[in-house]
């Protein structure tokens, strides 16, 4: 690194995410990335996180960034999120209606992979609001009632998803991107996944996963699972906002929903208090145009505030980690 940039820490009480920021005009993003990888790989580490800051950068030249700093993007197909490929291995954000905020979660941690590291782009900053949100995944781990943790820890957590023709959110032609019953059961067997058919057009997948894992590179134990984002509570929230919506449903025929990893149901109190310390420990990143957020998705989690007019940030999913490798 030299001295063509200039850095600072966001949240120095916690060494929480760390700002790179470009002392010139017109410098590519892929370009000094590529450059200083090294040093951004180890800043991911000790600051969960690094904002590059006042950087020239498209989405094209998001996806060189990307591609410079983690090769290897992840295959998402069978993820839960609404997302359209808008540039090679860079896909929209979350496509949840603006007035909501989505939950802290740690992108694809129901999964038997998922990425180590995830990259946003801000190609036009909200107007208002719709800050997103970051939260330190040990730190979240640490603040858990001992019972509960250790609750966690013994059971694991199941995930359930029923698809109908009415599903909201996601589609299994979006899910997968076919509805080819035979290709759908197959890849779900290679990746750990529950595929159980009922009828032509409804399908209910069911997975199970710890909900701590210990970071591969530190070794400390993080809080690393979607268990808020999927359960219940949360979801009946927000189903009011999509069309053609179940309004009133038992959880068993829910678009998704969390279970402890015995099939018993995880309280709503447990939920909430989880909840209430995501929010209590959450912390903002107000976007600027071009800012390119590149961080750790083991060791921080994360969400998005309401937002009132445009907003556009861009994604990329990078580096994938096997369970078998954490195992």
């Amino acid at each position: 690194m030299n001295n063509t940039v200039k850095t600072d820490i966001l949240y120095p009480e916690s060494e929480f995410l760390l700002v790179v920021e470009a002392k010139q005009q017109g410098m590519p993003a892929a370009a000094w990335a590529e450059e200083n990888r090294a040093f951004l790989k180890a800043a991911i580490l000790r600051h969960r996180g690094v904002i590059l800051r006042g950087f020239d950068c498209d989405r094209n030249g998001f996806s060189a960034t990307a591609k410079a700093l983690e090769p290897e993007a992840i295959d998402y197909r069978g993820g839960i999120g609404p997302r359209t490929l808008v540039a090679p291995e860079v896909y929209n954000s979350t496509e949840l209606p603006p007035k909501h905020s989505l939950a802290q979660h740690h992108e694809m941690a129901y999964n038997a992979y998922w990425p180590m590291q995830i990259l946003f782009f801000c190609e036009e900053p909200p107007e208002e609001g719709g800050a997103t949100t970051l939260c330190d995944a040990r730190r979240l781990y640490e603040s858990l009632p001992t019972s509960l943790r250790d609750k966690f820890l013994h059971h694991g957590l199941k995930y359930v998803r029923n698809y109908t023709k009415d599903t909201p959110y996601r589609s299994i032609q979006e899910t997968f991107g076919t509805t080819d019953p035979q290709w759908i059961t197959e890849f779900c067997k290679k990746n750990g996944v529950q595929a159980e058919w009922h009828g032509e057009n409804r399908l209910t997948l069911t997975q199970r996963a710890p909900a701590v894992r210990a970071h591969p590179e530190t070794g400390t134990p993080a809080f690393f699972n979607t268990l808020v984002l999927w359960h219940y509570t949360y979801w009946s929230k927000l189903l009011g906002s999509f069309t053609g919506t179940m309004s009133s449903a038992a959880q068993g025929e829910v678009w998704q929903n969390a279970f402890y990893g015995d099939g018993t149901p995880i309280e709503d109190s447990v939920v909430a208090d989880i909840l209430a310390l995501y929010e209590e420990q959450e912390v903002s990143i107000e976007w600027k145009k071009n800012d390119v957020l590149y961080f750790d998705n083991m060791l921080a989690s994360h969400g998005r505030l309401p937002f009132a007019g445009r907003r556009k940030i861009l994604a990329s999913f990078r580096s994938p980690r096997y369970a078998a490798q954490s195992a």
